[in-house]
Protein backbone atom coordinates (compact mmCIF):
# COMPACT_ATOMS: atom_id res chain seq x y z
CA UNK A 1 0.00 0.00 0.00
CA UNK A 2 2.89 2.35 0.65
CA UNK A 3 4.22 1.99 -2.71
CA UNK A 4 1.85 3.47 -4.77
CA UNK A 5 1.63 6.30 -2.74
CA UNK A 6 5.61 7.06 -3.44
CA UNK A 7 4.80 6.66 -6.82
CA UNK A 8 1.55 9.16 -7.12
CA UNK A 9 3.84 12.05 -5.57
CA UNK A 10 6.30 12.55 -8.16
CA UNK A 11 3.28 12.51 -10.49
CA UNK A 12 1.57 15.45 -8.10
CA UNK A 13 4.44 17.64 -8.13
CA UNK A 14 5.06 17.55 -11.90
CA UNK A 15 1.02 18.19 -12.50
CA UNK A 16 1.57 21.18 -10.58
CA UNK A 17 4.35 22.62 -11.95
CA UNK A 18 2.87 22.16 -15.63
CA UNK A 19 -0.03 23.83 -14.33
CA UNK A 20 2.06 26.58 -12.85
CA UNK A 21 3.97 27.16 -15.87
CA UNK A 22 0.98 27.21 -18.02
CA UNK A 23 -0.92 29.75 -15.90
CA UNK A 24 1.80 32.33 -14.97
CA UNK A 25 2.06 35.37 -17.44
CA UNK A 26 5.47 35.67 -19.20
CA UNK A 27 6.66 38.41 -16.81
CA UNK A 28 6.81 36.75 -13.79
CA UNK A 29 8.17 33.72 -15.23
CA UNK A 30 10.84 36.26 -16.12
CA UNK A 31 10.67 37.67 -12.35
CA UNK A 32 11.03 33.58 -11.00
CA UNK A 33 13.60 33.02 -13.04
CA UNK A 34 15.72 35.92 -12.27
CA UNK A 35 15.55 35.21 -8.75
CA UNK A 36 16.45 31.52 -8.93
CA UNK A 37 19.42 33.04 -11.26
CA UNK A 38 20.35 35.16 -8.30
CA UNK A 39 19.99 32.35 -5.65
CA UNK A 40 21.89 30.01 -7.67
CA UNK A 41 24.68 32.29 -8.55
CA UNK A 42 24.88 33.21 -4.66
CA UNK A 43 25.33 29.58 -4.09
CA UNK A 44 27.99 28.76 -5.95
CA UNK A 45 29.42 31.46 -5.21
CA UNK A 46 29.28 30.53 -1.65
CA UNK A 47 30.53 27.04 -2.17
CA UNK A 48 33.12 28.20 -3.83
CA UNK A 49 34.53 30.71 -1.49
CA UNK A 50 32.99 28.75 1.53
CA UNK A 51 30.57 31.72 2.94
CA UNK A 52 27.49 30.35 1.56
CA UNK A 53 24.91 32.73 4.18
CA UNK A 54 27.16 35.82 3.19
CA UNK A 55 26.36 35.14 -0.58
CA UNK A 56 22.97 34.63 -0.21
CA UNK A 57 22.44 37.58 1.67
CA UNK A 58 24.32 39.55 -0.57
CA UNK A 59 22.30 37.76 -3.68
CA UNK A 60 19.07 38.81 -2.13
CA UNK A 61 19.95 42.38 -0.84
CA UNK A 62 20.91 43.27 -4.60
CA UNK A 63 17.12 41.58 -5.94
CA UNK A 64 15.65 43.59 -3.15
CA UNK A 65 17.80 47.08 -3.75
CA UNK A 66 16.43 46.53 -7.18
CA UNK A 67 12.80 46.12 -6.28
CA UNK A 68 13.17 48.97 -4.13
CA UNK A 69 14.71 51.22 -6.77
CA UNK A 70 12.01 50.11 -9.25
CA UNK A 71 9.01 50.99 -6.34
CA UNK A 72 11.26 54.37 -5.83
CA UNK A 73 11.03 55.02 -9.61
CA UNK A 74 7.10 54.13 -9.67
CA UNK A 75 6.33 56.79 -7.10
CA UNK A 76 8.51 59.76 -8.53
CA UNK A 77 6.60 59.01 -11.53
CA UNK A 78 2.75 59.08 -10.03
CA UNK A 79 3.82 62.04 -7.56
CA UNK A 80 4.70 64.06 -10.76
CA UNK A 81 2.54 62.63 -13.03
CA UNK A 82 5.52 62.30 -15.89
CA UNK A 83 5.50 59.79 -18.59
CA UNK A 84 7.48 56.08 -17.69
CA UNK A 85 9.36 57.05 -21.06
CA UNK A 86 11.14 54.27 -23.02
CA UNK A 87 10.72 50.72 -21.04
CA UNK A 88 13.93 49.09 -20.78
CA UNK A 89 13.04 46.70 -17.92
CA UNK A 90 12.52 43.11 -16.66
CA UNK A 91 9.93 40.90 -15.16
CA UNK A 92 7.22 42.05 -13.54
CA UNK A 93 8.04 45.34 -13.44
CA UNK A 94 8.06 45.30 -17.00
CA UNK A 95 4.63 45.14 -17.50
CA UNK A 96 3.64 47.32 -14.38
CA UNK A 97 5.70 50.21 -16.52
CA UNK A 98 3.66 49.51 -19.69
CA UNK A 99 0.45 49.66 -17.93
CA UNK A 100 1.77 52.94 -16.65
CA UNK A 101 2.37 54.24 -19.99
CA UNK A 102 -1.44 52.84 -21.45
CA UNK A 103 -2.87 54.74 -18.47
CA UNK A 104 -0.77 57.81 -19.16
CA UNK A 105 -1.97 57.61 -23.10
CA UNK A 106 -5.31 57.66 -22.19
CA UNK A 107 -5.48 59.97 -20.28
CA UNK A 108 -3.72 62.71 -22.21
CA UNK A 109 -5.84 61.61 -25.18
CA UNK A 110 -9.04 63.48 -23.64
CA UNK A 111 -7.12 66.46 -21.83
CA UNK A 112 -5.35 66.99 -25.53
CA UNK A 113 -8.80 67.15 -26.79
CA UNK A 114 -10.21 69.41 -24.22
CA UNK A 115 -7.15 71.52 -24.43
CA UNK A 116 -8.09 71.62 -28.62
CA UNK A 117 -11.96 72.49 -27.39
CA UNK A 118 -10.83 75.43 -24.97
CA UNK A 119 -8.33 76.59 -27.40
CA UNK A 120 -11.47 76.35 -30.28
CA UNK A 121 -13.42 78.21 -27.88
CA UNK A 122 -10.68 80.80 -26.93
CA UNK A 123 -10.77 81.57 -30.49
CA UNK A 124 -14.35 82.23 -31.10
CA UNK A 125 -14.67 84.12 -28.13
CA UNK A 126 -12.04 86.62 -29.17
CA UNK A 127 -13.39 87.09 -32.65
CA UNK A 128 -16.51 88.27 -30.86
CA UNK A 129 -17.18 91.84 -31.13
CA UNK A 130 -18.73 92.15 -27.57
CA UNK A 131 -16.34 92.29 -24.89
CA UNK A 132 -15.74 89.49 -22.69
CA UNK A 133 -14.47 89.72 -19.12
CA UNK A 134 -13.96 86.63 -17.11
CA UNK A 135 -13.81 88.15 -13.08
CA UNK A 136 -12.61 85.90 -10.34
CA UNK A 137 -14.24 85.90 -6.98
CA UNK A 138 -11.95 88.63 -5.44
CA UNK A 139 -13.10 91.29 -8.78
CA UNK A 140 -10.04 90.07 -10.35
CA UNK A 141 -9.83 89.65 -14.32
CA UNK A 142 -9.11 86.11 -15.26
CA UNK A 143 -9.68 86.23 -18.73
CA UNK A 144 -10.52 88.91 -21.71
CA UNK A 145 -11.20 89.13 -25.29
CA UNK A 146 -9.73 91.80 -27.68
CA UNK A 147 -13.12 93.30 -28.14
CA UNK A 148 -12.76 94.39 -24.11
CA UNK A 149 -9.88 96.63 -25.39
CA UNK A 150 -11.94 98.73 -27.82
CA UNK A 151 -15.08 98.53 -26.04
CA UNK A 152 -13.32 99.00 -22.27
CA UNK A 153 -9.92 100.02 -22.17
CA UNK A 154 -8.56 96.42 -20.66
CA UNK A 155 -5.66 95.55 -22.17
CA UNK A 156 -5.99 92.39 -23.86
CA UNK A 157 -2.25 90.99 -23.50
CA UNK A 158 -1.31 92.85 -19.94
CA UNK A 159 -4.82 92.33 -17.17
CA UNK A 160 -4.61 88.98 -15.82
CA UNK A 161 -4.89 89.58 -12.31
CA UNK A 162 -5.76 92.84 -12.41
CA UNK A 163 -9.27 94.44 -10.66
CA UNK A 164 -11.69 95.22 -13.68
CA UNK A 165 -12.20 98.24 -11.44
CA UNK A 166 -8.44 99.42 -10.86
CA UNK A 167 -8.75 99.55 -14.84
CA UNK A 168 -12.20 101.38 -15.97
CA UNK A 169 -13.30 103.41 -13.17
CA UNK A 170 -16.51 104.62 -13.34
CA UNK A 171 -19.13 105.24 -10.54
CA UNK A 172 -21.83 103.53 -12.62
CA UNK A 173 -20.29 100.33 -12.70
CA UNK A 174 -18.70 100.16 -9.33
CA UNK A 175 -22.53 101.05 -8.03
CA UNK A 176 -24.10 98.35 -10.71
CA UNK A 177 -20.93 95.11 -9.44
CA UNK A 178 -21.31 96.09 -6.34
CA UNK A 179 -24.85 96.03 -5.92
CA UNK A 180 -25.42 92.73 -7.64
CA UNK A 181 -29.06 93.49 -9.22
CA UNK A 182 -28.18 92.24 -12.83
CA UNK A 183 -31.74 91.71 -14.11
CA UNK A 184 -31.14 94.61 -16.14
CA UNK A 185 -28.07 95.35 -18.16
CA UNK A 186 -26.13 98.79 -17.39
CA UNK A 187 -26.00 101.53 -20.19
CA UNK A 188 -22.71 103.51 -19.61
CA UNK A 189 -20.02 105.11 -21.32
CA UNK A 190 -17.16 103.84 -20.43
CA UNK A 191 -14.45 105.66 -19.02
CA UNK A 192 -11.87 105.08 -22.49
CA UNK A 193 -14.75 106.80 -24.90
CA UNK A 194 -17.07 108.55 -23.30
CA UNK A 195 -18.29 109.00 -26.99
CA UNK A 196 -19.38 105.35 -26.92
CA UNK A 197 -22.20 103.78 -25.27
CA UNK A 198 -22.15 100.34 -24.14
CA UNK A 199 -25.03 98.38 -22.74
CA UNK A 200 -22.77 95.45 -20.14
CA UNK A 201 -24.79 92.11 -19.21
CA UNK A 202 -23.47 90.29 -16.38
CA UNK A 203 -23.60 86.34 -15.32
CA UNK A 204 -21.83 84.18 -12.66
CA UNK A 205 -21.46 81.40 -12.61
CA UNK A 206 -18.91 78.35 -11.09
CA UNK A 207 -21.47 78.93 -7.75
CA UNK A 208 -21.52 82.40 -7.72
CA UNK A 209 -17.85 82.18 -7.50
CA UNK A 210 -17.32 83.77 -10.89
CA UNK A 211 -18.67 86.47 -12.85
CA UNK A 212 -18.54 86.49 -17.28
CA UNK A 213 -19.06 90.37 -18.20
CA UNK A 214 -20.91 91.07 -21.63
CA UNK A 215 -20.29 94.37 -23.45
CA UNK A 216 -21.81 95.37 -26.27
CA UNK A 217 -21.35 98.80 -28.51
CA UNK A 218 -24.89 99.98 -28.69
CA UNK A 219 -23.71 103.94 -29.88
CA UNK A 220 -25.84 103.72 -33.34
CA UNK A 221 -28.80 102.10 -32.22
CA UNK A 222 -29.07 103.83 -29.02
CA UNK A 223 -28.83 107.38 -30.98
CA UNK A 224 -31.52 105.86 -32.91
CA UNK A 225 -33.81 105.39 -30.27
CA UNK A 226 -32.98 107.99 -28.65
CA UNK A 227 -34.17 110.60 -31.41
CA UNK A 228 -37.49 108.02 -31.87
CA UNK A 229 -37.91 108.96 -28.33
CA UNK A 230 -37.31 112.50 -28.93
CA UNK A 231 -39.45 112.84 -31.97
CA UNK A 232 -43.00 110.80 -30.50
CA UNK A 233 -42.57 113.26 -27.44
CA UNK A 234 -42.09 115.89 -29.22
CA UNK A 235 -44.81 115.77 -31.50
CA UNK A 236 -46.85 114.21 -29.33
CA UNK A 237 -46.19 118.40 -26.80
CA UNK A 238 -46.68 120.05 -30.68
CA UNK A 239 -50.32 117.57 -31.20
CA UNK A 240 -51.83 118.69 -27.83
CA UNK A 241 -52.08 122.12 -27.95
CA UNK A 242 -54.51 122.31 -31.61
CA UNK A 243 -56.38 119.33 -29.99
CA UNK A 244 -56.69 121.47 -27.01
CA UNK A 245 -58.02 123.96 -29.18
CA UNK A 246 -60.47 121.84 -31.23
CA UNK A 247 -61.99 120.28 -28.21
CA UNK A 248 -62.72 124.47 -26.61
CA UNK A 249 -64.28 124.67 -30.26
CA UNK A 250 -66.66 121.79 -30.70
CA UNK A 251 -68.44 122.47 -26.93
CA UNK A 252 -68.89 125.95 -27.93
CA UNK A 253 -70.95 124.24 -30.74
CA UNK A 254 -72.62 121.79 -29.36
CA UNK A 255 -73.67 124.15 -26.12
CA UNK A 256 -74.78 126.82 -29.01
CA UNK A 257 -76.29 124.89 -31.78
CA UNK A 258 -79.10 124.27 -32.26
CA UNK A 259 -79.51 123.41 -35.47
CA UNK A 260 -80.45 119.60 -37.13
CA UNK A 261 -79.77 116.69 -35.45
CA UNK A 262 -77.60 115.29 -37.71
CA UNK A 263 -75.29 118.27 -37.17
CA UNK A 264 -75.38 117.53 -33.69
CA UNK A 265 -74.15 113.76 -33.78
CA UNK A 266 -71.53 114.86 -36.59
CA UNK A 267 -70.17 117.04 -33.56
CA UNK A 268 -70.23 114.78 -30.93
CA UNK A 269 -68.33 112.28 -33.20
CA UNK A 270 -65.71 115.11 -33.54
CA UNK A 271 -65.58 115.46 -29.70
CA UNK A 272 -65.13 111.19 -29.49
CA UNK A 273 -62.42 111.27 -31.83
CA UNK A 274 -61.01 114.38 -30.30
CA UNK A 275 -60.79 112.66 -26.73
CA UNK A 276 -59.43 109.63 -28.79
CA UNK A 277 -56.44 111.58 -29.89
CA UNK A 278 -55.60 113.15 -26.53
CA UNK A 279 -55.98 109.77 -24.89
CA UNK A 280 -53.26 108.27 -27.50
CA UNK A 281 -51.15 111.30 -27.24
CA UNK A 282 -51.18 110.90 -22.90
CA UNK A 283 -50.25 106.90 -23.41
CA UNK A 284 -47.60 108.56 -26.22
CA UNK A 285 -45.93 110.78 -23.46
CA UNK A 286 -46.58 108.30 -20.34
CA UNK A 287 -44.15 105.65 -22.74
CA UNK A 288 -41.88 108.22 -23.78
CA UNK A 289 -40.95 109.44 -20.73
CA UNK A 290 -40.85 105.83 -18.65
CA UNK A 291 -38.61 104.69 -21.97
CA UNK A 292 -36.01 107.60 -21.68
CA UNK A 293 -35.28 106.88 -17.68
CA UNK A 294 -32.13 105.76 -17.21
CA UNK A 295 -31.86 105.29 -13.38
CA UNK A 296 -33.67 102.36 -11.54
CA UNK A 297 -36.92 103.04 -10.11
CA UNK A 298 -37.80 105.05 -6.78
CA UNK A 299 -37.57 102.71 -4.21
CA UNK A 300 -40.71 103.77 -2.42
CA UNK A 301 -42.63 101.18 0.24
CA UNK A 302 -45.84 100.19 -1.55
CA UNK A 303 -49.07 99.11 0.94
CA UNK A 304 -50.58 97.29 -1.35
CA UNK A 305 -53.64 97.63 0.54
CA UNK A 306 -53.94 101.59 0.32
CA UNK A 307 -53.12 101.30 -3.65
CA UNK A 308 -55.41 98.63 -4.60
CA UNK A 309 -58.15 100.51 -2.32
CA UNK A 310 -57.46 103.82 -4.74
CA UNK A 311 -57.72 102.44 -7.84
CA UNK A 312 -60.61 100.47 -7.56
CA UNK A 313 -62.64 103.83 -6.44
CA UNK A 314 -61.05 105.06 -9.41
CA UNK A 315 -62.27 102.22 -11.87
CA UNK A 316 -65.86 102.32 -9.85
CA UNK A 317 -66.46 106.00 -11.59
CA UNK A 318 -65.19 104.60 -14.83
CA UNK A 319 -67.23 101.55 -14.86
CA UNK A 320 -70.41 102.70 -12.95
CA UNK A 321 -71.75 103.43 -16.20
CA UNK A 322 -71.23 100.00 -17.62
CA UNK A 323 -72.24 98.05 -14.53
CA UNK A 324 -69.21 96.81 -14.12
CA UNK A 325 -67.83 95.35 -10.23
CA UNK A 326 -64.53 95.66 -9.29
CA UNK A 327 -63.32 94.07 -5.81
CA UNK A 328 -59.87 93.70 -4.42
CA UNK A 329 -58.64 90.82 -2.98
CA UNK A 330 -55.79 91.25 -0.58
CA UNK A 331 -54.09 87.70 0.69
CA UNK A 332 -51.15 89.13 2.35
CA UNK A 333 -49.95 91.87 4.30
CA UNK A 334 -46.36 91.80 2.29
CA UNK A 335 -45.49 95.50 0.87
CA UNK A 336 -44.01 96.04 -2.45
CA UNK A 337 -40.38 98.02 -2.97
CA UNK A 338 -41.01 99.95 -5.63
CA UNK A 339 -42.09 103.56 -7.67
CA UNK A 340 -45.39 103.99 -6.42
CA UNK A 341 -46.84 106.42 -9.17
CA UNK A 342 -45.59 104.20 -11.94
CA UNK A 343 -47.06 100.81 -10.11
CA UNK A 344 -50.46 102.72 -9.67
CA UNK A 345 -50.48 103.59 -13.41
CA UNK A 346 -49.67 99.77 -14.66
CA UNK A 347 -52.84 98.55 -12.21
CA UNK A 348 -54.86 101.03 -13.29
CA UNK A 349 -54.30 100.98 -16.87
CA UNK A 350 -54.95 96.79 -16.36
CA UNK A 351 -58.24 97.51 -14.59
CA UNK A 352 -59.31 99.80 -17.04
CA UNK A 353 -58.87 97.48 -20.33
CA UNK A 354 -60.72 94.71 -18.38
CA UNK A 355 -63.67 97.61 -17.87
CA UNK A 356 -63.60 98.71 -21.69
CA UNK A 357 -63.08 95.11 -23.24
CA UNK A 358 -65.82 92.84 -21.10
CA UNK A 359 -69.38 92.70 -21.61
CA UNK A 360 -71.41 95.26 -19.29
CA UNK A 361 -72.49 93.89 -15.86
CA UNK A 362 -69.63 91.90 -15.67
CA UNK A 363 -66.82 91.54 -12.40
CA UNK A 364 -63.16 92.52 -12.37
CA UNK A 365 -61.29 91.41 -9.37
CA UNK A 366 -58.21 92.65 -8.46
CA UNK A 367 -56.04 90.40 -6.03
CA UNK A 368 -52.44 90.54 -4.00
CA UNK A 369 -50.86 87.43 -3.22
CA UNK A 370 -47.10 86.24 -2.04
CA UNK A 371 -45.93 82.99 -2.71
CA UNK A 372 -42.00 81.44 -2.35
CA UNK A 373 -41.43 82.85 -5.66
CA UNK A 374 -42.37 86.39 -5.71
CA UNK A 375 -45.54 88.69 -5.71
CA UNK A 376 -48.49 88.79 -7.90
CA UNK A 377 -50.74 91.58 -8.20
CA UNK A 378 -53.08 90.14 -10.89
CA UNK A 379 -56.25 91.17 -12.22
CA UNK A 380 -58.84 89.29 -13.91
CA UNK A 381 -62.38 89.20 -15.78
CA UNK A 382 -64.88 87.04 -16.82
CA UNK A 383 -65.15 88.54 -20.15
CA UNK A 384 -64.43 87.14 -23.89
CA UNK A 385 -61.24 86.10 -23.13
CA UNK A 386 -58.79 86.28 -25.65
CA UNK A 387 -57.66 83.55 -28.60
CA UNK A 388 -54.22 81.85 -27.88
CA UNK A 389 -52.20 83.26 -30.93
CA UNK A 390 -53.01 86.80 -29.76
CA UNK A 391 -51.34 86.17 -26.36
CA UNK A 392 -47.17 86.82 -27.11
CA UNK A 393 -47.73 89.92 -29.45
CA UNK A 394 -50.42 91.63 -26.86
CA UNK A 395 -47.41 94.06 -25.36
CA UNK A 396 -46.48 95.07 -28.61
CA UNK A 397 -47.47 98.99 -29.16
CA UNK A 398 -50.82 99.48 -30.89
CA UNK A 399 -51.20 95.64 -30.99
CA UNK A 400 -54.99 95.21 -31.65
CA UNK A 401 -56.44 91.76 -31.30
CA UNK A 402 -59.78 93.02 -32.68
CA UNK A 403 -59.21 96.12 -34.24
CA UNK A 404 -63.09 97.59 -34.48
CA UNK A 405 -63.82 96.71 -31.17
CA UNK A 406 -60.60 98.70 -29.70
CA UNK A 407 -61.57 101.86 -31.72
CA UNK A 408 -65.25 101.28 -30.62
CA UNK A 409 -64.53 101.17 -26.93
CA UNK A 410 -61.79 103.88 -27.29
CA UNK A 411 -58.62 101.85 -27.03
CA UNK A 412 -55.14 103.21 -27.59
CA UNK A 413 -53.06 100.06 -27.95
CA UNK A 414 -50.42 101.50 -25.67
CA UNK A 415 -51.94 100.27 -22.15
CA UNK A 416 -50.02 96.88 -22.19
CA UNK A 417 -47.07 98.12 -24.06
CA UNK A 418 -46.72 101.02 -20.68
CA UNK A 419 -47.61 98.03 -18.31
CA UNK A 420 -44.67 95.89 -19.12
CA UNK A 421 -41.93 98.93 -19.31
CA UNK A 422 -43.38 99.70 -16.18
CA UNK A 423 -42.66 96.05 -14.81
CA UNK A 424 -39.61 95.81 -16.88
CA UNK A 425 -38.03 98.68 -14.93
CA UNK A 426 -38.74 96.68 -12.17
CA UNK A 427 -37.59 93.45 -12.17
CA UNK A 428 -40.90 92.34 -12.97
CA UNK A 429 -42.73 90.18 -15.56
CA UNK A 430 -46.31 90.64 -17.12
CA UNK A 431 -47.81 87.18 -17.29
CA UNK A 432 -50.94 86.62 -19.12
CA UNK A 433 -53.54 83.73 -19.00
CA UNK A 434 -56.69 83.67 -20.86
CA UNK A 435 -59.64 80.83 -21.93
CA UNK A 436 -61.79 81.88 -24.76
CA UNK A 437 -65.03 82.33 -23.01
CA UNK A 438 -63.65 82.15 -19.58
CA UNK A 439 -62.16 85.89 -19.36
CA UNK A 440 -58.50 86.75 -18.89
CA UNK A 441 -56.14 86.91 -16.14
CA UNK A 442 -53.07 89.53 -15.69
CA UNK A 443 -50.70 88.87 -13.55
CA UNK A 444 -47.57 91.62 -12.53
CA UNK A 445 -44.98 89.23 -11.16
CA UNK A 446 -42.26 90.89 -8.84
CA UNK A 447 -39.34 89.35 -7.59
CA UNK A 448 -38.98 88.04 -3.51
CA UNK A 449 -35.80 91.14 -3.45
CA UNK A 450 -39.17 93.60 -4.31
CA UNK A 451 -40.78 92.65 -1.33
CA UNK A 452 -40.92 94.07 1.98
CA UNK A 453 -42.11 91.70 4.73
CA UNK A 454 -44.47 92.85 7.69
CA UNK A 455 -41.83 92.38 10.25
CA UNK A 456 -39.18 94.14 8.46
CA UNK A 457 -41.75 97.10 8.64
CA UNK A 458 -41.16 96.63 12.38
CA UNK A 459 -37.85 96.22 12.66
CA UNK A 460 -37.69 99.98 11.03
CA UNK A 461 -40.21 101.57 12.91
CA UNK A 462 -38.71 100.35 16.33
CA UNK A 463 -35.29 101.32 14.97
CA UNK A 464 -36.60 105.02 14.27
Amino acid sequence: MVIPATREKPQIRSSAMTILQHNLPASLKQELWLLLGITGTALLAGMLTGKLLLCLLTGLSAYLAWHLLQLARLLRLIRNRLAPGPIGLYGVWKDVFRELVTLYQDKQQPEHRLSRYQGSFEDAISALPEAVVILGQTGKIEWVNPAAERLLGVDYHDSTGERLLDLVRDPILEEYLDNGAFEQPLVFSPPANRSRIVSLFVTTFSGDQQQMIVASDITRQYHLDSAQLDFVANISHELRTPLTVISGLLEQLQTSNGGLPSEQRSIELMQSQTLRMSELIADLLTLSRLESKQQPPVADEIDVSELLAAIVAEAQTLGRASGHTVQSHIESAVRLRGERKDIHTAVSSLVTNAIKHTPKRTQVDIRWRVDSEGGYLSVSDNGEGIPARHLPRLTERLYRVDGSRSRNTGGTGLGLAIVKNILDRHGAELKISSTEGHGSTFHCHFPLERLIRPEAVQDSAVSD
